[in-house]
């Protein structure tokens, strides 16, 4: 009868948490102004443009990309692929090759995974507003699914698929160009996911996690042994890590209420090729990659991954 007792209240336990963790882990986030300021922006600059993709099951992903130069617009036009009304009106399908891609640049395109109660049209305004140590890079950010004009529901397993599908589309957007990942809190156990199973030129993680058990356990430290099987967010970023072959930039903060300090320690430990991790002590989670030290970071491991301009180019100029 005891034993018939612990299997009944785990079994309830496990339904509970399977049930309400999903209200406290993720917080579905849309805001309309920015869009329409983007919408805005797009028809008198062309520097940003809506876009959108599929998961293999269909399901419709909507963001939007920030380009470093207008010509990546102009060639959209010059090519007839869109004329002025399509191209305000209509998201650019991510899953059309060569739309994207018409100025030549050595440089990686960025493709951002946001946080937690963020969105796409949000941080992309943000963006082209203040490119900060992202100036001179094309930006990609997505919304999860269930997450601003995304359909779908969010949990480990489409989100899994999303990143996937958003490095894919944006490798057909942008023909020819290498891709680094950027991951900011939650979208850091995406980014970190992707890094793991395609080739990236870059990985940039700002307050990252170990797992989804740091995560369940910085809210209630209950998640341990026989508990750990009722966690439904695992997002196992340590183990994704130790097949990312790249040299990733960790930015954390140890005040961080959110992400454990001591969760992005351990994950830096597992990446094979080491990490240029950077320790703040003055800012909360949500401004981690914020700060001059973490912006003047960024903007040198780019450097680091843009090839030097060649001497034929150099005598051009």
């Amino acid at each position: 009868m005891v034993a018939a007792a612990l299997v009944a209240a785990f079994a309830i336990f496990n339904v509970g948490v399977r049930t309400i963790a999903p209200f406290f882990l993720f917080h579905p986030n849309d805001d309309p102004a920015a869009r329409a300021e983007l919408t805005r922006i797009a028809a008198e600059t062309g520097n940003v443009a809506a876009i959108q993709t599929t998961l293999d099951d269909g399901t419709a992903i909507s963001g939007w990309a920030a380009f470093a130069e207008a010509e990546n617009v102009a060639f959209l036009n010059d090519a007839g692929s869109l004329d002025e009304a399509e191209r305000l009106n209509d998201p650019i399908s991510l899953n059309s090759p060569n739309l994207l891609g018409g100025a030549a640049s050595e440089r990686p395109v960025v493709l951002y995974f946001e946080g937690n109660g963020g969105n796409s049209a949000a941080r992309t305004l943000d963006v082209v507003r203040k490119p900060g140590p992202l100036a001179g890079f094309d930006f990609v950010c997505c919304d999860y699914p269930g997450y601003g004009e995304s359909g779908g529901e969010t949990a480990e397993r489409t989100l899994k698929a999303f990143g996937l599908a958003a490095y894919d589309a944006t490798v057909k957007a942008f023909p020819g160009r290498r891709i680094v990942v950027f991951g900011f809190s939650l979208g850091t156990g995406v980014a970190t996911y992707v890094a793991s199973e395609r080739p990236v030129a870059g990985l940039i993680l700002a307050a990252p996690y170990a797992d989804g058990f740091d995560l369940f356990n910085n809210f209630a430290p209950i998640f341990y042994g026989p508990t750990r099987l009722t966690v439904p967010y695992r997002m196992e970023a340590v183990k994704f890590a130790e097949k990312v072959d790249v040299r990733p930039l960790i930015l954390a903060t140890r005040p961080d209420a959110l992400v454990p300090f001591e969760s992005s320690e351990r994950l830096a430990k597992a990446f094979r090729a080491g990490v240029e991790f950077v320790a703040q002590d003055d800012v909360e989670h949500h401004w981690v990659w914020s700060t001059e030290i973490a912006s003047a970071e960024i903007a040198e491991y780019l450097r680091s991954l843009t090839p030097p301009k060649s001497t034929e180019t150099r005598r051009s100029e």
